[in-house]
């Protein structure tokens, strides 16, 4: 009886925390988005003034244009892929929430450049075509970087970017809407009962640093994910991300967020063929974790001697993060080399995350051109044999890709 009195007044609690965020949110759709509950004054005094935002600048739902894919690059991603990825979206998109069931959103998580905004685009015409819905595609990367004053109101900033999306006038730019007062009012009221998708690229770029996450995620879980006929997908850098939404959305958390591993290329002669490699071999694909698009940056870097196709600046700052908040140790790094064999996320330094892929369960894998260089950096700061070991590693891993000759010493050897 005791146990049951218990449960009874959780449940209690959790349905007066849901009803105090929904009077939360619904403060919040009629509030201007540079102030809403910021608790920052510089958040506010960043902000510029706001113009008035009418609907009739954008179209309707419908119409919303799929995004457009960059011309000349080869196909990274399979037809089996993306059936398997659409029938998940698709088998969730028309559940409606329950008290027994939470519909779960999907997360495609991988390092920078590992192709997760081409699988989005890919995704969102065939998706369109099959469920007849509206599929909104957003970006918080390259056009539609996010500012750092819209860090106080994660809802108006990614309210902006569909507004943007459903733009009238195509030639626009997005500085156009910019500083454009969209609020979540707008969104809900130009979306009515239409059958949506909406598919957020690099969510964890809003979400690193942001304030009002939790109002944020109610507005997501309500307008995109607890109704029949609705839903979001989302990609990051970082697998953190998943946790971090599943808790804004519910907490405790009792909605679980999918993660959909993204595709990688396993075939030697498929690779070459398609990136107009002729002479890639299996240790070059493994040193570039496999990653399609990782591979073809490579590619591109050697062939045009610019090293600017790949993705060093991220990687610079994950590794220079590491070593200026202390994450570097005799201890981590031990824990880090561990991480090879198990995969545990625990065993690595949260910076280094989007510098790894990310499989299913959540597991991280090594991508080796990223972590080598992690390697040399850190194993200056190490005591004089684990120095020894690292660097003897790094050594391995540089013979194994180099090795022209294809032998067998090279997989022995480093193995």
């Amino acid at each position: 009886k005791e146990k049951e009195q218990l449960r009874k007044e959780k449940e209690q609690l959790r349905t007066e925390k849901e009803q105090l965020r929904e009077e939360k949110l619904i403060l919040l759709r009629k509030s201007q988005p540079s102030v809403v509950g910021s608790s920052s004054s510089a958040s506010i005094s960043l902000a510029p003034n706001l113009r008035d935002f009418e609907v009739g600048e954008i179209v309707p739902p419908m119409d919303v244009p799929p995004p457009s894919m960059e011309a000349n690059r080869p196909m990274f991603i399979d037809d089996q892929w993306l059936n398997d990825a659409i029938e998940r979206i698709s088998s969730e998109y028309s559940i409606e929430d329950t008290p027994t069931y939470r519909v779960s959103p999907l997360a495609f998580v991988r390092c920078s450049r590992g192709g997760k905004t081409r699988a989005l685009n890919e995704i969102a015409p065939l998706l369109k075509k099959r469920l007849g819905a509206a599929v909104i595609f957003v970006s918080f990367n390259d056009y539609s970087q996010i500012s750092k004053w819209e860090k106080a109101d994660p809802i108006a900033a990614l309210c902006r970017r569909i507004a943007f999306e459903a733009r009238l006038d195509r030639s626009a730019q997005f500085n156009s809407f910019s500083n454009a007062n969209v609020t979540a009012y707008h969104i809900i009221e130009w979306l009515k009962e239409t059958n949506c998708i909406l598919l957020i690229d690099v969510l964890n770029v809003l979400l690193s640093g942001a304030t009002n996450c939790d109002l944020f995620g109610e507005f997501l879980k309500n307008t995109f994910l607890k109704k029949s006929n609705r839903y979001f997908a989302f990609s990051s850098h970082v697998v953190g991300t998943t946790s971090q939404l599943s808790d804004y959305m519910d907490s405790p958390s009792n909605r679980t967020v999918g993660i959909c591993e993204l595709p990688l290329v396993h075939h030697v002669v498929d690779a070459a063929t398609i990136f107009g490699w002729e002479d890639l071999n299996a240790k070059e694909m493994i040193y570039y974790g496999l990653i399609p698009a990782l591979i073809y940056e490579a590619h591109l870097s050697k062939t045009t001697n610019n090293s600017g196709y790949l993705p060093l600046e991220r990687r610079d700052a994950a590794i220079t993060l590491c070593e200026k908040t202390g994450l570097v140790t005799n201890e981590s790094v031990v824990e880090l080399l561990s991480s090879f064999i198990t995969g545990d996320k625990r065993s690595i330094p949260p910076p280094l995350h989007e510098l790894m892929n990310t499989g299913e369960q959540g597991l991280l894998r090594w991508i080796p051109f990223h972590m080598m260089e992690a390697l040399i950096c850190f194993s200056e700061r190490l005591n004089k044999e684990l120095k020894m070991i690292v660097k003897s590693i790094v050594s391995l891993f540089h013979k194994f890709v180099d090795d022209q000759h294809l032998s067998d010493k090279a997989w022995e050897s480093l193995f």
